[in-house]
């Protein structure tokens, strides 16, 4: 289901597992909410990143469709952490797509969000 927001594009709520990694180190999440931006996790213990080094985020989505994506930390709310993506490769973007447009339904508007969202 999307969530209607003053932001310029569309966070979908739906049922992922994310392992977030930074060298040797992971950790285990669920998503709460995801966009062509961004995702928000949810976790059971904290994270504890080191603020220069590169996280990745593999998502594991209920298809068997998973993305990986290297993000930022962009904010964090007691357990709940807000990540910026940064870049990932032509195949996960393609699957986020089929996973926003699986979960919104308007194919037109979540093209041009694409469009407008992602550099």
């Amino acid at each position: 289901m999307a969530i209607a927001e003053k932001r310029q594009f569309t966070r979908v709520s739906l049922v992922a597992e994310a392992k977030l990694s930074q060298g040797n180190r992971t950790w285990l999440g669920q998503v709460a909410d995801i966009s062509f931006k961004g995702v928000l996790i949810n976790s059971q213990t904290p994270f504890i990143f080191d603020s220069n080094g590169t996280i990745i985020a593999d998502i594991f989505f209920e298809n068997n469709a998973s993305i990986r994506i290297k993000v930022k930390e962009a904010h964090n709310n007691g357990l709940s952490y807000g990540f910026n993506f940064l870049e990932f490769d032509e195949d996960g973007m393609m699957n986020l797509r089929n996973i926003i447009m699986d979960n919104v339904g308007d194919d037109l508007s979540i093209i041009k969000n694409m469009k407008e969202n992602v550099k």
